[in-house]
């Protein structure tokens, strides 16, 4: 076997999540990691109908500690919601549904929303 002398740094990309206009979630803005592991990312896929409330839950804190690096999201007194596990469980389960299918989405064209 021939030896390796040059190394090669795995790029890793971040993606901005953003909503089309006339989407419910219009304006909102959700900074990304878009490269995370494979083993992470097939835990994403693995969460469906099927899956327990603790495994989902589980998947929901992973992505907002692991995958989600930033947004601009406030509540209803206009505080900002932390960019983490704490404050992706606190946001309503359809923006979650829905950043999770954009930012899957994403990881497969590339960072293109």
């Amino acid at each position: 076997m021939e030896d390796i002398t040059r190394t090669f740094k795995v790029p890793r990309r971040d993606a901005v999540i953003s909503f089309p206009e006339g989407h419910e979630y219009e304006g909102a803005e959700i900074k990304t990691k878009l490269d995370v592991d494979v083993r992470t990312f097939l835990e994403f896929q693995s969460v469906n109908e099927t899956s327990s409330a603790k495994e989902t839950k589980e998947m929901f804190s992973k992505f907002g500690d692991d995958v989600i690096t930033g947004w601009n999201l406030v509540d209803d007194e206009g505080k900002t919601i932390p960019a983490n596990a704490e404050g992706f469980l606190s946001l309503p389960a359809s923006i979650c549904i829905a950043i999770i299918g954009a930012w899957a989405e994403s990881t497969t064209t590339g960072g293109k929303v």
